[in-house]
């Protein structure tokens, strides 16, 4: 409707789309695929994965910031209300945690993240759930503000004392750190973890606690530079590096549309 919109008002002037599955196009058969029959995976049925102009925008400032692991194996946690992770290998995408849509992998504001397609066959099957309302519940009830019955906002759980909103941010908590491992695996190794996004760029104490619970990992995270949102917050000793470093999702679309319409 935006493009149709935009063309009836601007007939002359061109549209550039920016897919934000695009980056994930290098993952391989094993990453995109669910394991239904193969008809359904020729048809389109496949993990997308998305937030991929984020990680694409990563993926070029670690080259500047960071090129000693720019070209190894990285994971990103895009960690806001949406959110995802994504596995680099030489800053190509080799795994991510959201699927054909994005209500897959991390719990979110307000989305469910994993959720076990059985739960979703009983709230349809035996609580005669209507459609429309299975997917106000997934996308718009779920994740924090499910868990916690108070807010999708991490500042607000970080900030109340009651025992639902200490659950739903270790529960988060732990998913992350869940996710971080599993993607290690998937790139083959760890050389670096990058936050960013809302809740990655600016909230020190998710961060921290991310990092603790990956200890066995060998990361070792320094309390002081992650108290001041540095770009490096792991000690010397840390076996792989963390980082935090600030996304661009729009500068990454201006670039790519000044690119598509330079001359020639």
């Amino acid at each position: 409707q935006g493009i149709k919109a935009a063309r009836a008002a601007f007939p002359n002037v061109p549209q550039v789309a920016c897919f934000d599955t695009a980056f994930h196009r290098t993952r391989s058969f094993v990453e995109e695929a669910y394991a239904l029959p193969r008809r359904f995976f020729d048809e389109g049925i496949r993990r997308f994965g998305f937030h991929g102009l984020s990680y694409q925008f990563i993926a070029k400032q670690l080259a500047v910031v960071a090129p000693d692991v720019a070209k190894g194996k990285v994971v990103v946690a895009h960690l806001g209300s949406g959110a995802s992770m994504c596995a680099l290998n030489g800053g190509r995408s080799v795994a991510s945690t959201m699927g054909f849509s994005t209500i897959d992998g991390l719990p979110m504001g307000t989305r469910t993240g994993a959720i076990d397609p059985g739960v979703l066959l009983h709230l349809l099957d035996q609580k005669h759930m209507p459609l429309k309302e299975l997917e106000t519940l997934l996308y718009k009830e779920s994740g924090l503000k499910g868990l916690s019955g108070l807010s999708n906002d991490m500042r607000t759980l970080l900030a109340d004392e009651s025992s639902a909103a200490k659950e739903a941010v270790e529960y988060f908590v732990h998913r992350c750190a869940r996710e971080v491992a599993s993607l290690a695996t998937a790139a083959g190794g760890l050389d670096a973890l990058v936050f960013t996004a809302g809740i990655g760029e600016r909230s020190s104490a998710i961060r921290g606690r991310i990092v603790r619970k990956l200890a066995w990992l060998g990361l070792a995270i320094d309390d002081a530079a992650n108290g001041r949102n540095s770009t490096l917050i792991s000690t010397r000793v840390s076996r792989a590096k963390v980082l935090c470093i600030p996304t661009n999702e729009e500068r990454c679309i201006a670039e790519a549309v000044s690119e598509r319409l330079k001359p020639g």
